[in-house]
């Protein structure tokens, strides 16, 4: 549960989280409010954050790196995971449909699991591979196969 509801009398915490199951089960999120974030307050990564989506359901911290790679941090008060089609939902309404995201699990030594935030990195431009097995209209490489495709002894040609 999101510590912003964690001291709320009981009752007022349940009709909360009620009502975000409800939407969550009908997809009736509420329109996206864009908060600019001017004073940079928190620790690590969180004082680079600069802009804030919510709606009535979901928060999302923005954070644009230098490389330009833009990492979404989505909350919700239950703390519960977005499922996958709540995840390409905000990523779509966020940084866009034809944009390719990811979510990363690091090695252990780079875990960081301080609050119950689920992160996406939307990245500047496409993987260096396709979920098909050949992507449209991509050149052929040395190897003889279009970019991105899977070749036998599991290389992706480069």
């Amino acid at each position: 549960m999101n510590d912003a509801i964690r001291y709320l009398p009981r009752a007022e915490r349940r009709k909360l989280l009620s009502e975000e199951r409800k939407r969550r089960k009908t997809g009736n999120w509420g329109s996206w409010e864009r908060i600019a974030i001017d004073e940079k307050a928190g620790k690590g990564w969180v004082r680079q954050v600069n802009t804030a989506f919510r709606n009535r359901v979901f928060a999302v911290l923005v954070r644009d790196l230098p490389n330009g790679v833009r990492h979404l941090a989505v909350s919700s008060l239950s703390g519960d995971r977005p499922t996958w089609h709540e995840m390409q939902r905000i990523k779509n309404e966020i940084a866009g449909r034809e944009r390719t995201a990811v979510e990363v699990y690091p090695p252990s030594n780079e875990v960081v699991d301080g609050a119950d935030m689920f992160h996406i990195w939307v990245l500047p431009g496409n993987l260096p591979f396709s979920l098909f097995a050949v992507r449209e209209n991509e050149p052929d490489n040395e190897c003889g196969t279009k970019c991105g495709a899977y070749v036998a002894d599991a290389e992706i040609c480069q």
